[in-house]
């Protein structure tokens, strides 16, 4: 069950959202490596608890590994992983030094005074997650359930003057944009139709949700 809270925009700059209230999920806790062995032990007793943390530790490992060699890391029915990055704007013109590495961003400023300034095409590389088989939208949406916590039922009730409605089902329905979280770049926030996406700048994003 997934608990949810309401937020209310205050960004005026998006378009026919402001003042209105957004779902968002209240995070009950972040479980790591040695509470997920401990859960994933009480569905399989034959494995040791400390053998599966040896195996989701070696995991991590290769799919880091793996991603930051430029492959795509299948795991079925959890997410397709793999590196992407975050470009800077080049300014690709005669005398200019370009390389593939990391840096900043030069400013016009600066390469209209020197456009030897190395410049560099990297800004951040990042891990992003797409959700493949079971872990794809309308999977999620068939599985899901939803309610208020009770401080958004008490802001329903304090706004509205009636209870919040209990939902009429657990999810279901298609969804038409495919599995699509935020961009990879970019600072989080001020998404306008609820949800956890990482919204914002970058260059050259791909579909997602970055780690």
């Amino acid at each position: 069950m997934l608990e949810l809270n309401l937020t209310k925009n205050t960004n005026e700059a998006i378009q026919g959202t402001y003042g209105k209230y957004y779902a968002r999920v209240e995070y009950k806790d972040t479980i790591g490596i040695d509470k997920l062995a401990k859960h994933m032990h009480s569905h399989n007793a034959v494995w040791s608890r400390g053998l599966v943390v040896g195996l989701l530790t070696d995991l991590v490992d290769c799919v880091k590994e793996l991603a930051l060699q430029g492959y795509v890391v299948k795991i079925d029915d959890l997410g397709l992983f793999k590196a992407t990055v975050e470009g800077n704007g080049l300014t690709l013109q005669q005398g200019a030094k370009i390389s593939a590495g990391r840096g900043v961003q030069r400013k016009d400023s600066e390469l209209q005074a020197d456009i030897t300034l190395q410049q560099f095409a990297v800004k951040n590389v990042k891990l992003l997650v797409q959700a493949t088989g079971e872990t794809t939208i309308d999977n999620m949406n068939g599985e899901a359930s939803t309610q208020f916590t009770s401080k958004a039922k008490a802001l329903v009730l304090s706004l509205t003057g009636s209870e919040s409605n209990a939902p009429a089902n657990t999810g279901g329905g298609s969804s038409t944009g495919g599995n699509t979280g935020g961009s990879t770049g970019g600072s989080t926030g001020g998404n306008s139709g609820g949800g956890d996406n990482n919204g914002g700048g970058g260059g050259g994003g791909e579909d997602g949700d970055a780690i």
